[in-house]
């Protein structure tokens, strides 16, 4: 086994990876920064906007064939959209859908039930 006295030089190497070390973790720090307010700016341009849903649901109803009705459903109290034929009075459309909200009252009513309040 070799024992090497520490000299002036390899204080002066810590340093100097110390400081790069440093420099790495500066960098990273920023590239999670900017990955972040990448994805916030993805997800702002991503989401429509109400202003053009309004737009195309008045494209969808201006020749009369389509109406569009807003309700809000009685077991969940979401808001339900329907696109309905004028002519037939018919459902085309509903959003969401009665299977998913169905699941979602299924979950609200299970909700709680996890932790056992008696003993």
């Amino acid at each position: 086994m070799n024992i090497q006295p520490v000299t002036s030089g390899s204080v002066e190497a810590r340093t100097t990876m110390s400081t790069a070390a440093e420099a790495v973790k500066r960098n990273r720090e920023q590239a999670k920064e900017d990955k972040v307010t990448e994805q916030t700016t993805e997800a702002k341009e991503n989401q429509i906007q109400p202003e053009e849903l309004l737009q195309h649901i008045k494209a969808l109803t201006d020749n009369g064939s389509y109406s569009v009705q807003f309700e809000m459903h009685k077991d969940t109290d979401e808001l339900v959209i329907n696109l309905i034929d004028s002519k037939s009075g018919d459902l085309i459309r509903q959003f969401p859908p009665e299977e998913i909200l169905g699941v979602h009252k299924i979950l609200a009513d299970l909700r709680g039930n996890i932790v056992e309040t008696q003993s």
